[in-house]
C-alpha cells in the first residue's frame, strides 16, 4: 500500500478508504466507501448509477444524496445543463 492510498479517508464514515473499493463523488470531489464486486461483502457510504440522458456514471456520496445533490464542504455545482425543446420541422396535413 503507498502512502497516498494510506492516506485516503472516507467524507462519510472518515474511515480509511482504499483505492480499489472506492470511488470519487461527482458533487464534493471526495472519497468514499463503494463496494464494486457482488460476491464480496464490503461497506457502502454512497451510490452509482447511470444517467439516461448522457449515458455516463454517475457517482454521489450519501451526504450529497441526502442533500438532493448539493455540493458539500464549499465544493463548485456542475454546471446548470441547457434545456432542451423539440420543434416540429413538418406541417400537419389535414
Amino acid at each position: 500500500m503507498t502512502n497516498a492510498e494510506r492516506a485516503m479517508h472516507c467524507v462519510v464514515c472518515g474511515e480509511p478508504v482504499s483505492a480499489a473499493m472506492s470511488a470519487e463523488c461527482n458533487w464534493c470531489d471526495g472519497r468514499y466507501h463503494l463496494n464494486q464486486r457482488n460476491d464480496v461483502e464490503a461497506k457502502d457510504c454512497g451510490a452509482v448509477w447511470i444517467d439516461e440522458q448522457y449515458l455516463a456514471l454517475q457517482f454521489a456520496c450519501n451526504h450529497c444524496l441526502a442533500t438532493g445533490g448539493e455540493p458539500q464542504r464549499g465544493a463548485t455545482p456542475a454546471p446548470a445543463r441547457p434545456r432542451i425543446t423539440q420543434r416540429r420541422r413538418y406541417r400537419r396535413r389535414e
